[in-house]
C-alpha cells in the first residue's frame, strides 16, 4: 500500500512503514496547504491536525483508511467518507496522559502565577509580596466536563492533589466507566448549572460537534464562581473567546488555554490572540499532547491500525455500525468450500433481500469443517427464500434469527 504522512513525522515512523512493506510519503507544508493535489495515490493517510475535507476524499480514488493521529476526528468529513466507503480510525487514549499533565501544569501556573513571576525574573523584579497570594489547590472542587480518556486521566492525577472531583450525570456511560467514577469519588450533578455552581475549577475534555460549538459562552460563564477557573486543552471552538475575554474583565475569571477558536496552521508563526498579555490569562502553544511518550504511543496505534486494516479489522473506527442492522438475521451453516456464500447473496438478491451487515466464521477441526454465516438482512425472508437457500449444494442449515 502507499501511505501519505499528511502532518510532519518523526523519520522512525517512516522507517517502520517502510519496514511493513509499504511506500511511504511525507508531505511538506506546502503540500499539505494543496492536500487535493497530493493525495491521488493514497491507499491510507494519515493525518493529525490537517483537514479532510469532502474534496480531499473525492480526489484520492484509491483510498481505503483515513488514521486521525489521535482522539477527535472533527477534522475530518467522515460523511464524505462514509458514502466513500472509506474506514475513519483513531487512536483513542495514547495522548491522554500528557494531555492531563499539561492541565495539571495550567492550575498550578495559573494559582501560583508562574508565567508573571518568572516575566518579573526576567526583568529583574524581586515581588515575594504579590506571588504569595495563591490560593492552593488542594480542597477545591474540579468540574470535569468530558469523562473520557482524558477526563479520567484529569480525574486521577487531580484526586492526588486533593482536590474534590465532579462531573455531569450521564444516563448512557458503560458499566467500566461508572465504576471508574465510584472508585475516583466524583460527583455528579444533574445540570450544567448545578455542576458549574459548585467549580472553583472547570476543565474542558469535549469533541467539537453541533451541540459543542461555543458551549463556553455568557450564559455558561455566568454560572461559574467569580474568580473561578476555566481551562481548555480540548478544541478552540467549545469556547466564545468574546464572552470569555468580558467574564476575565468583569467576574475575575482566571484562564488556562491550550487551544483557540483561531489559531496558526503552521508550527512557527507571529500570532496574537485577543487574551494574550491580559494579567488573568495563561496559554500555551497547542502542545497537549506533544511529549515523546505520547507521540510515541499514537505512532505505535496509528501502526496497529495499518496492521490490522491489512487483516480487514481496523480497530477504532468511527463510521461503521456498531449496532445491529436490518429487521432480522439470518445464521446459514455450510461447508466451507469455494462459491457457498456467492450462491447465498445471489439467492437473497433475487428474493429483493438486502444485506446490510455479514460475518463468516470457520469452526476449528481436523478434518474437513463447516462455516457459520451471520447474515442482517433488511427483511425477513419468505419461506420460499429460506427453502431455496436450503437447497444450495453445501448449505447445512438455515435458521432465522431475531425477526
Amino acid at each position: 500500500m502507499h501511505i501519505v504522512l499528511v502532518d510532519s513525522v518523526a523519520p522512525h515512523f517512516v522507517a517502520q512503514i517502510e519496514s511493513m512493506g509499504h511506500t511511504c510519503s511525507s508531505l511538506s507544508s506546502a503540500q499539505r496547504d494543496h492536500l487535493v493535489g497530493n493525495i491521488a495515490h493514497a491507499d491510507v493517510m494519515i493525518v493529525r491536525s490537517s483537514v479532510v475535507s469532502a474534496d480531499v476524499i473525492s480526489a484520492a480514488p484509491r483510498l481505503g483508511l483515513i488514521v486521525r493521529a489521535g482522539a477527535g476526528t472533527d477534522t475530518i468529513d467522515v460523511e464524505a467518507a462514509s458514502e466513500a466507503g472509506i474506514y475513519v480510525c483513531n487512536v483513542p487514549g495514547k495522548n491522554a496522559v500528557a494531555v492531563a499533565e499539561l492541565v495539571m501544569g495550567l492550575m498550578i501556573a495559573i494559582d501560583r502565577k508562574i508565567p508573571a513571576a518568572n516575566a518579573d525574573f526576567a526583568h529583574g523584579v524581586w515581588n515575594k509580596a504579590h506571588y504569595a497570594q495563591a490560593q492552593g489547590l488542594k480542597g477545591q472542587a474540579l468540574a470535569i466536563l468530558g469523562l473520557g480518556n482524558i477526563g479520567f486521566e484529569v480525574a486521577a492525577r487531580a484526586k492526588s492533589f486533593g482536590l474534590t472531583l465532579h462531573a455531569l450525570r450521564s444516563a448512557d456511560r458503560s458499566p467500566i466507566r461508572q465504576q471508574k467514577i465510584e472508585e475516583l469519588e466524583i460527583q455528579l450533578h444533574g445540570t450544567h448549572s448545578d455542576l458549574l455552581g459548585v467549580a472553583d475549577i472547570v476543565t474542558l475534555h469535549l469533541p467539537l460537534t453541533v451541540d459543542t460549538q461555543n458551549i463556553v459562552n455568557s450564559q455558561f460563564l455566568n454560572h461559574m464562581k467569580p474568580g473561578a477557573m476555566l481551562i481548555n486543552t480540548s478544541r478552540g471552538g467549545l469556547v466564545n473567546e468574546e464572552s470569555l475575554l468580558q467574564a476575565m474583565n468583569e467576574r475575575d475569571i482566571r484562564v488556562g488555554l491550550d487551544v483557540y477558536s483561531s489559531e496558526p496552521t503552521e508550527g512557527f508563526s507571529e500570532w496574537t490572540s485577543p487574551l494574550s498579555g491580559h494579567p488573568n490569562f495563561v496559554g500555551t502553544h497547542h502542545i497537549g499532547a506533544s511529549t515523546h511518550q505520547a507521540r510515541d504511543a499514537i505512532a505505535d496505534g496509528a501502526l496497529e491500525t495499518i496492521r490490522e486494516y491489512e487483516r480487514g479489522i481496523p480497530p477504532n473506527c468511527v463510521n461503521i455500525a456498531n449496532r445491529p442492522l436490518g429487521e432480522c438475521a439470518i445464521a446459514v451453516r455450510h461447508r466451507d468450500e469455494i462459491g457457498v456464500l456467492a450462491e447465498v447473496l445471489s439467492c437473497l438478491r433475487t428474493a429483493g433481500i438486502n444485506v446490510q451487515q455479514m460475518r463468516n466464521e470457520i469452526f476449528e477441526g481436523n478434518a474437513s469443517t463447516a462455516a457459520i454465516a451471520t447474515i442482517r438482512v433488511s427483511q425477513r425472508p419468505t419461506v420460499s427464500t429460506i427453502r431455496s437457500l436450503e437447497k444450495l449444494e453445501n448449505v447445512l442449515r438455515i435458521d432465522v434469527l431475531g425477526a
